[in-house]
């Protein structure tokens, strides 16, 4: 009988560099935050919650597939589009980070909810730690 490896969240093999292992945990922590936060705009259907599950399914999508590329899971033609939307991913937290901070009477403004400037931040990682990953990959052509 055979089985099919996953690797969406535990590892297979140990990381190869302490970076490696950094970007292991941003992957696991992006696609299970995100995928619950998409999963809770489904159910709690707050205004405008469509747009906000299409931004969020993407992540998730896209970490999942990181992790099977990285676990060689996956095809390497995949790297560079992945590396792509890690880009994408870390400007999207630069831009909620940008956007929470230019509002007017920070943090004493009426309504301040430190948590955009969490996951803004925690996306900035993401994206980083995980182009650095995908351009260490050694000995698989892209």
């Amino acid at each position: 009988m055979a089985v099919m490896p996953t690797a969406i969240l535990g590892s297979l093999r140990p990381p190869s560099s302490k970076i490696h292992g950094l970007a292991a945990r941003a992957r696991r922590a992006g696609a299970l935050s995100c995928g619950w936060l998409a999963t809770m705009e489904l159910f709690l259907r707050h205004p405008d919650y469509g747009w906000r599950f299409l931004v969020e399914a993407p992540i998730v999508a896209e970490a999942a597939l990181t992790i099977a590329l990285l676990q060689d899971l996956a095809p390497a033609a995949l790297r560079w589009p992945l590396a792509a939307g890690a880009l994408a991913t870390g400007l999207l937290g630069w831009w909620v980070v940008a956007e929470d901070l230019s509002r007017p009477g920070l943090p004493a403004r009426p309504h301040f909810e430190g948590y955009l400037l969490i996951i803004g931040l925690a996306l900035i990682a993401y994206g980083v730690l995980t182009i650095v990953a995908i351009l260490g990959l050694k000995g698989r052509p892209a």
